[in-house]
């Protein structure tokens, strides 16, 4: 249906928040028009950030067997200053100060991108189907880090991808079968230039690169259902992934990655499922082009691969809905950053071996007359299996920057017709910030809350506050920071009010 909606939110540290969503809706097709404006000073110093963001997107029925989606994104930020990390020492002295190096080299991020894609789902007769797209995407990037050296860069991106997949349905008696094949193609080229930064001030060209990643993919999955309960789901996908750069000739990654899964209905409301498979990550084009050798990428880098373990539960009745898993990833040659003196601020990586993550999930929802309440809980150990750095051995240290457990409670009340509370509570364990577990961060837990009263048909307005009880805490861990530069401080107790209107 036609609709619109503006929002206007206000806050702390001249935060600005405008958004207007527009829906144009025609017998055969509809249009969502989305614009996003925001801006803040930020908490800290040196911190502000200013962003545009417009987003379409066209839906028709061509016919009762094809539809079309087309979608177009640009985000414009002009800005995105970074204060830095800093040592909990000038955290104590001042929580709220930049690092001075990242003033005095004008560290901030700078971005243009332009995404627009194409989907089209033909339906056949036969029970079958084909889904197929198209996207490109174009981003211009520059940064400045603070450091002399290489410190200034510029990247353009020009990256495109399509792919197409089949499925077809099968019936029987006692089971329903579907199958589907497919074929994924995508290509990545960054132009990544690198200059000296004179204190904020562009120098001398220090690097100079194309780099390329070309991706193909396929798979296939098989699905079985029978009126049993019983579901039963195996697939296998092979990736080729082909890199290099302008000067060096491309390396190629490939693997084969199966899956299994299975699930049962015990009845209506009662479900539970396991499930199993492989799965394969190559480096980044920027995680590989961060040599710290020099020009080129650093083929020390290998890709990483894991296999992963989940069973779980699930109920629902008519007011509440359980769901409850444990899982296990096992993972060779996990990839991890780490910073080196020369260059404070900037990110390396390395492979660290082997590394094994295990943990429990639980969530849960009631649902009451005058609103609901919610829980989702995660509790983790993630160690390294087998890793040795500089000659010591880190098996069985935790790895840095993964909470011990995290909770999120939300508790929403209708007070009345046109009065709603609105009650969040997050609770982040304690992680490490370094590879070697020298550096523990402690827990915290933030609560907000957020007042609304409809004061018109379709409008509302709204206060609310986050982080009631002033806790000290950090948004950000800067893993492995050289100097110890972990710590971004997080705001203290902070409030907004706003304004939501439709019709």
């Amino acid at each position: 249906l036609p609709y619109f909606k503006t929002s206007a939110v206000f806050g702390a540290y001249q935060y600005q928040s405008i958004q207007r969503t527009r829906v144009f809706d025609w017998n055969n097709s509809s249009l969502v028009v989305h614009y996003d404006k925001r801006r803040s000073n930020g908490y800290r110093d040196f911190s502000g950030y200013k962003s545009n963001i417009l987003n379409l997107k066209y839906l028709r029925d061509l016919n009762e067997k094809n539809k079309i989606v087309l979608q177009i994104n640009y985000t414009d930020s002009p800005y995105a200053k970074d204060a830095g990390g800093l040592k909990l020492s000038e955290v104590e002295d001042d929580r709220r100060q930049s690092r001075k190096n990242n003033f005095d080299y004008d560290t901030y991020e700078k971005v243009k991108h332009v995404k627009t894609g194409f989907s089209w789902r033909h339906l056949n007769d036969d029970n079958s189907s084909f889904d197929s797209y198209f996207f490109y995407q174009k981003r211009d990037f520059n940064s400045k880090l603070p450091f002399n050296y290489g410190g200034i860069i510029f990247l353009e991106r020009d990256y495109y991808g399509l792919g197409t997949k089949y499925s077809k349905e099968f019936f029987s008696d006692n089971k329903s079968r579907t199958i589907t094949l497919g074929i994924d193609y995508s290509s990545q080229q960054d132009d990544r230039k690198r200059f000296k930064n004179n204190l904020g001030e562009k120098g001398d060209n220090t690097f100079d690169q194309i780099e390329k990643f070309k991706s193909t993919g396929v798979y296939f999955i098989n699905q079985t259902s029978y009126t049993s309960g019983l579901l039963f789901r195996y697939g296998v996908r092979y990736d080729e992934n082909r890199i290099g750069t302008d000067s060096e000739a491309f390396i190629s990654l490939n693997k084969f990655n199966p899956s299994l899964g299975v699930s049962y209905s015990v009845s209506k409301s009662d479900n539970i499922y396991f499930s199993t498979g492989t799965s394969f990550e190559t480096p980044t084009l920027n995680e590989l082009s961060n040599n710290p050798n020099g020009n080129g990428l650093n083929k020390n880098l290998d890709p990483s691969s894991s296999v992963n373990y989940e069973i779980g539960w699930r109920k629902s009745a008519s007011n509440i809905l359980l769901q409850a898993s444990a899982y296990l990833i096992n993972t060779d040659n996990e990839i991890l950053p780490y910073e080196i003196e020369q260059f404070p601020g900037k990110n390396f990586y390395r492979n660290v071996g082997s590394t094994l993550r295990k943990g429990v999930e639980l969530s849960s929802t009631l649902s009451f007359d005058r609103g609901f309440f919610s829980l989702n809980y995660t509790l983790s150990k993630n160690r390294f299996k087998d890793f040795v750095l500089n000659g010591t051995d880190l098996s069985d240290n935790l790895i840095p920057g993964v909470p011990s457990q995290m909770l999120d409670l939300e508790l929403l009340l209708k007070l009345s017709k046109n009065n709603t509370l609105i009650l969040t509570n997050r609770l982040i364990g304690e992680r490490y910030a370094d590879n070697l577990n020298e550096t523990l961060i402690g827990s915290y837990n933030i609560f907000n809350v957020k007042y609304s009263k409809r004061i018109l048909k379709n409008s509302e307005f709204f206060i609310g506050v986050n982080n009631l009880f002033n806790q000290e805490f950090y948004d950000n861990i800067r893993i492995n920071a050289f100097g110890k530069r972990y710590y971004e401080p997080a705001p203290k107790r902070n409030f907004y009010f706003g304004l939501n209107f439709s019709f």
